[in-house]
């Protein structure tokens, strides 16, 4: 399946001109005004992102399939969109058709920040994104317009040429995100999920939570209050995986951001991760990754 890795190419982005902050940023207008444009031919059928997406719909009649949920007609909602999960433009309609869509679509990259420069941090801090279950959130008209206005700011920002644009768009989206964060606390989403699906939702709400501690599958799912065996059935229900292989998956996720950390020795980052031997930590990593700790970081070179 095809990941792209290029936000400023990506679906029709590239035919507005902005400032992408190498390959950092992109944000695109939705609007009645604007003609609409299909996705080019490779971006019809399930491809993945390597990038984050956060999509502030004012309006939304387009019914695009991320994961195993659809996005419908919805107003006042927040869509968000974490690496790696599948998405299929499949029904989308004709230049002629009307459009009456209304909103911002956000893409970026955590290399945007300094603090939370790495996936796993940026996931930790803010808990709806999550890798395998995507979260739709409606608003009310207060906190919904307050996001809105930030939104609006980011893309005149962008497309700036003015003095400390980067800085301002920065500060802009960490503020974004942690406006979302304060309005989507308490709230559930509005995506109707079966059984399997809401305990996947909250198992993945445990990972990120547990202060970079990885617990066991029984410790998760007695927090859950059910039984090991039926957690790993909801899991490989909603998503095709155990639920030891969803812990192994932030798992490595966290490797992957302490291996960004030069100053940390391997040895290091094998004792952050619980392991008692660095040796085991490379066999874990490897064979999760099929390259060792030590390589993977030669390649960010």
């Amino acid at each position: 399946m095809k990941v792209f890795n290029d936000i400023n190419t990506y679906f029709i982005n590239g035919l507005e001109k902005a400032n992408d902050y190498s390959n950092g940023f992109f944000i695109r207008e939705i609007s009645k005004h604007k003609t609409l444009v299909k996705p080019g031919k490779e971006f019809f059928g399930p491809h993945k992102r390597d990038f984050f997406e956060i999509a502030v719909l004012r309006r939304n009649t387009r019914n695009i399939k991320i994961g195993n949920q659809t996005l419908q007609h919805m107003e006042n909602s927040l869509a968000i969109v974490s690496p790696f999960q599948v998405i299929n433009y499949s029904d989308f309609p004709n230049n002629n058709d009307n459009n009456d869509d209304e909103g911002f679509i956000i893409y970026f990259n955590p290399s945007i920040f300094t603090n939370l420069n790495q996936s796993y941090g940026l996931q930790n801090e803010f808990p709806f994104f999550k890798i395998h279950t995507m979260p739709i959130y409606h608003l009310n008209d207060r906190d919904f317009n307050d996001i809105l206005n930030v939104a609006k700011e980011l893309h005149h920002e962008s497309r700036s040429t003015k003095a400390y644009n980067f800085e301002i768009v920065r500060s802009l989206l960490l503020m974004l995100l942690y406006k979302v964060k304060r309005y989507t606390q308490d709230n559930k989403g509005i995506v109707t999920m079966n059984r399997f699906e809401a305990v996947m939702s909250k198992f993945e709400q445990e990972l990120l939570s547990s202060n970079n501690q990885f617990l066991t599958v029984k410790e998760y799912a007695s927090k859950l209050h059910i039984s090991p065996i039926y957690l790993t059935e909801c899991t490989k229900k909603a998503t095709g995986k155990s639920a030891q292989k969803i812990i192994i998956d932030y798992k490595i996720l966290y490797a992957k951001t302490l291996l960004h950390q030069m100053g940390k020795s391997i040895a290091e980052v094998a004792y952050a991760l619980n392991f008692n031997e660095v040796a085991n930590f490379n066999q874990f990593f490897k064979r999760n990754t099929g390259v060792t700790a030590t390589q993977f970081r030669n390649g960010m070179e």
